[in-house]
């Protein structure tokens, strides 16, 4: 990914509110908001990871000096109070211009930071604007939680966008420990989650490991990144993280977390000391976010994920965390641990005649169909077909 950070800044105040909108992009001058947005964080307990700084700052030490991406930090002002900060950038897709979340498509949500007893449909107003004075096709706010605030602006002034999904995740303060919680689990679940682990032990015993460093955390990124991406090969589909050429690169970040002010935490499972699950994430104000996970496909029969999703949960009670999230997509087997799931959507917004036609006649017409019909292909030919796709689009980029 070829990225190129252009400076510039635009300031616009809206008549009546006594807010003032800036979009700042100058890199020396984002780096002057962290005590502010740090505040701001604080003072917001929906914060979710991916829009905070150390997350955002992350990606843009990691990003700069590269072409094709602009950062655009949206920033409100009440009476000079930072009150709300909106992380987003301008990517290029062949011909269509988008403004997006900042750290797209490694983020998994897109929100909007905001302070106490703030009015969000004046922010909305005023931050919808601002936005019509950014030369893009369209707006795109990429896995928008339905409880965020940013959800609350967009209901009004944006459209769905693709599938609707939800995110499972399990809010660990809601039993004492995790023998309650494990309690809470239906019987029949637990019973086959039992014989599942009693016949794998007779076989080798099971093990299950975990680490926020050292070499653990090495070799549950290279593992999880190798199985995810055969994963994908051998189903014939693609994500967009993965088909972009330096995202291992940004991954190999987070094997040093000192470095980067993200906390991570990794998780491995074994059967006679062969790995046979394993999944990491990060993990941020009592949360943990469940960022990649993979499993050896020989043991596809025993349901690895389902397993390993047990003792990451007791994992996270024994590490003191408040919630576990396990992101999208709504999986089968994560619901067999989580009883919640936060319904989430992406919102667009056409600003120009070519957003309007990309986004209503591509996202909502074309793009459907030509998924419908990629999913129907037998499974080698669609992976054969989206091996040669994927090899192109990185030939051109």
């Amino acid at each position: 990914m070829n990225l190129k950070l252009q400076e510039y800044e635009v300031t616009s105040s809206v008549p009546g509110a006594f807010l003032e909108v800036r979009q700042v992009v100058d890199i020396s001058e984002i780096k002057t908001l962290k005590e502010e947005w740090l505040e701001l964080e604080e003072f917001n307990p929906n914060t979710v990871l991916f829009q905070s700084w150390h997350w955002c700052n992350n990606f843009i030490d990691f990003a700069f000096g590269s072409e094709s991406l602009s950062p655009i930090v949206f920033t409100v002002r009440k009476f000079g109070e930072l009150i709300a900060i909106l992380p987003l950038c301008i990517q290029t897709e062949k011909t269509v211009t988008i403004l997006t979340g900042l750290t797209e498509p490694y983020q998994q949500y897109t929100d909007l930071l905001v302070s106490k007893n703030v009015d969000l449909k004046e922010i909305g107003k005023a931050l919808f604007t601002e936005f019509k004075n950014v030369d893009v096709d369209y707006i795109h706010f990429g896995q928008v939680r339905s409880e965020s605030a940013l959800n609350s602006i967009l209901e009004d002034n944006a459209k769905v966008a693709g599938e609707r999904d939800a995110a499972p995740f399990v809010q660990l303060t809601d039993w004492d420990d995790f023998e309650s919680y494990h309690k809470s689990i239906k019987k029949k679940t637990r019973k086959n989650m039992r014989n599942a682990r009693n016949r794998l032990e007779k076989t080798g015993e099971l093990s299950h490991v975990s680490a926020d460093g050292g070499e653990l955390l090495q070799s549950v990124i290279d593992r999880a990144y190798e199985g995810r991406e055969a994963w994908l090969e051998r189903l014939g589909i693609t994500s967009r993280a993965f088909r972009r050429t330096d995202f291992r690169e940004f991954l190999e970040r987070f094997k040093q977390p000192d470095n980067t002010g993200v906390d991570v935490l990794a998780m491995a499972m074994a059967h006679g000391g062969k790995p046979m699950s394993d999944q990491w994430g990060f993990v941020y104000r009592g949360r943990y976010y469940a960022f990649m996970a993979t499993w050896h496909e020989d043991y596809e029969a025993s349901s690895p994920g389902k397993l390993h999703l047990s003792e990451v949960i007791e994992t996270c009670y024994e590490r003191g965390v408040e919630a576990a999230d396990f992101m999208l997509p709504r999986s089968k087997y994560k619901m067999t641990w989580a009883q919640n799931a936060a319904p989430v959507c992406d919102y667009v917004f056409p600003l120009s005649a070519k957003g309007w036609v990309f986004t209503n006649i591509w996202l909502d017409f074309l793009r459907p169909l030509a998924k419908k019909a990629l999913q129907a292909m037998p499974t080698g030919l669609r992976s054969t077909l989206m091996g040669a796709i994927i090899g192109l689009l990185k030939r051109g980029k």
